[in-house]
């Protein structure tokens, strides 16, 4: 199963266009999924005008780490996402939905 990536819109804050949402959509022909990651800041910068659709896609496919705190700021919980993992397996899914039943008889 092939599964393309795309990034379908980039939400930027302010006048530094610095990137604080990705919306991407990932499919393999006859099933798909899409959704946003949500950005946090780096320690590196690249200009707007200089990113790459690759660089993009390192971004979403790089684990989301939360961690949730307690009133005294201890951690209380770490939840982390890996929406790559995730989307591919929802593709996956989708396709195994549709192959359910008895190919038809003519």
């Amino acid at each position: 199963m092939t599964i393309k990536w795309t990034i379908e819109k980039l939400k930027t804050t302010g006048d530094t266009n610095v990137v604080t949402h990705v919306y991407w959509r990932c499919e393999n022909g006859q099933a798909a999924c899409a959704g946003v990651c949500d950005l946090i800041l780096g320690d590196t910068f690249t200009a707007y005008d200089q990113l790459t659709e690759q660089q993009v896609l390192g971004w979403v496919f790089t684990p989301k780490v939360t961690e949730l705190k307690d009133a005294d700021g201890n951690v209380v919980e770490t939840i982390t996402r890996d929406f790559k993992a995730e989307a591919e397996a929802e593709v996956s899914a989708l396709l195994a939905q549709q192959n359910v039943g008895p190919t038809l008889p003519w």
